[in-house]
C-alpha cells in the first residue's frame, strides 16, 4: 500500500482506533467504512482552513477565469466554488494591475465582496477585455475511498489522519482521550507551517512593501502597478 493515499489513511486511521481488521470494518457499529472516511473527508477540509490563512501560498491554485451571468455586474469563481483563505484578483490572466476590494458606495473600488461572489460597487456593470482571473484556495473534493487526499507533498497527509483522530475521540462514547491526537497534530502544523513558510528563500524578504502588509504579496501588486 503506497503511502499517504486515502486507503492508507484509512487503514492508519483503523489502527490507531485499535479496531484494525486488514481494513474490513463494515460489520463494526460505530466504525464503518462509510463513517470512517467521513471523519476523515471532515478532517482534511478541517486542515485546509485552518492552514490556508497561515500559509496561503501552499494551499492557492492557479489563475482562474472568473464568469459573469449579468453582463459584469457579479463574477464568480465556478460552479459552486467559494473562495477562502486567500484569495488575489486580477484584471487580466497575466497579472498586471490587481483588483482591490471596497464597500459597497466606494465607487473608486474594483469590487465588493459578497461570500463567493464580487459584486461591482454601486452594482455598476464592470467588464473586462480579457478577465479578470483570481487565485484563491478552495476547499478540496471530499475524501472518500475513490478520492485521493488533496494535500500536499503526501507526507502533510499525518495532519488529516491526527485530527480525525482528535475528532473521532469526542464521538467514541468516552472510550478515548482526545489529548494525544490534539497534541500530535499540534506538533505537526507547527513543522509543516515552518516549511511552508520557508519554502522559498525570498518569500520573506521584499515583499514586505507596507508595514505590516502581508508578506506574500508581490511589490507590483502592493502598489497597483499595471
Amino acid at each position: 500500500m503506497s503511502g499517504w493515499t486515502s486507503a492508507d489513511l484509512y487503514d492508519r486511521f483503523l489502527t490507531y482506533l485499535g479496531r484494525g481488521n486488514g481494513g474490513v470494518m463494515d460489520a463494526d457499529e460505530l466504525w464503518t467504512s462509510a463513517r470512517s472516511y467521513r471523519q476523515l473527508a471532515d478532517a482534511q477540509e478541517a486542515v485546509f482552513n485552518d492552514l490556508a490563512p497561515v500559509a496561503p501560498h501552499a494551499f492557492v491554485g492557479a489563475p482562474t477565469l472568473l464568469t459573469t451571468a449579468d453582463g459584469g455586474r457579479t463574477y464568480t469563481f465556478g460552479s459552486g466554488v467559494y473562495p477562502f483563505g486567500h484569495v488575489e484578483v486580477y484584471a487580466q490572466e497575466s497579472g498586471g494591475r490587481e483588483l482591490l476590494a471596497s464597500t459597497y458606495g466606494t465607487l473608486g473600488g474594483d469590487f465588493v465582496i459578497e461570500g463567493g461572489t464580487i459584486r461591482a460597487p454601486g452594482n455598476r456593470t464592470r467588464t473586462y477585455s480579457s478577465g479578470p482571473y483570481a487565485r484563491f484556495t478552495k476547499f478540496p473534493a471530499r475524501l472518500s475511498s475513490t478520492q485521493e487526499p488533496e494535500l500536499q507533498p503526501p507526507p502533510a497527509r499525518e495532519l488529516i489522519l491526527w485530527r480525525a483522530l482528535a475528532d473521532a475521540a469526542n464521538v467514541s462514547q468516552g472510550q478515548m482521550d482526545d489529548t494525544p491526537w490534539r497534541e500530535r497534530y499540534s506538533d505537526a502544523r507547527s513543522r509543516w507551517v515552518r516549511s511552508w513558510q520557508t519554502q522559498f528563500r525570498s518569500q520573506g524578504n521584499q515583499a514586505f512593501v507596507i508595514p505590516g502588509g502581508p508578506w506574500w504579496l508581490a511589490i507590483d501588486a502592493m502598489n497597483g502597478a499595471d
